[in-house]
């Protein structure tokens, strides 16, 4: 399937049965991974949100599209400005980070993904949902920097003076994971 017709398809609305489908796409283009990152950057939202949204279910479906594209995703999640596609973003981050999963970025430079997920969680337009995966990514990744961590710690108790509910038990639970490692 090439970006041309992806395209085509997320001009218009789709459930979460297009989305499946589509996701099942992977296998068939070599590519198809590739196109959905790159239409996750279209101007228009909703194909760009659409576009994400299928790629988080084929990487999930698929982890060899993960792997098989892991340097073009990393190289591409900073950039990565269209709020709704930064969920879809952060959840494969998290997915990726994950202990079972970590042997895949040992050989990454992840301090722009770290420094971004940093500026995710603290900018105050950024929607809880994604700031919430950020907690995740980032007590994933503290192994990466010495300094991650303690700037998570010190992230995480400011938020939570006025967090949502879903930032109060997320970052709770972060909290008790980081002082539990101590």
């Amino acid at each position: 399937m090439t970006e041309k017709e992806l395209l085509k398809i997320f001009k218009k609305p789709i459930g979460k049965k297009d989305v499946l489908s589509l996701a099942h796409q992977y296998s068939e283009f070599p590519d198809f991974t590739r196109h959905l990152i790159e239409l996750s950057f279209h101007s228009e939202q909703e194909v760009a949100f659409r576009s994400a949204w299928v790629l988080e279910y084929c990487m999930m479906l698929y982890p060899k599209a993960m792997t098989d594209h892991l340097d073009y995703f990393l190289e591409a999640y900073p950039k990565q400005n269209n709020l709704s596609c930064k969920r879809h973003f952060t959840k494969l981050m998290m997915s990726l980070s994950e202990p079972g999963n970590h042997k895949l970025l040992h050989q990454c430079n992840l301090n722009p993904v770290i420094e971004t997920t940093f500026e995710w969680l603290i900018n105050p337009g950024t929607p809880v949902a994604v700031q919430v995966n950020c907690l995740d990514i980032l007590f994933n990744l503290r192994s990466h920097g010495d300094w991650i961590e303690g700037e998570l710690n010190a992230q995480i108790e400011f938020l939570l003076k006025d967090g949502t509910a879903a930032m109060q038990s997320r970052g709770k639970r972060v909290l008790k994971q980081l002082n539990s490692i101590k």
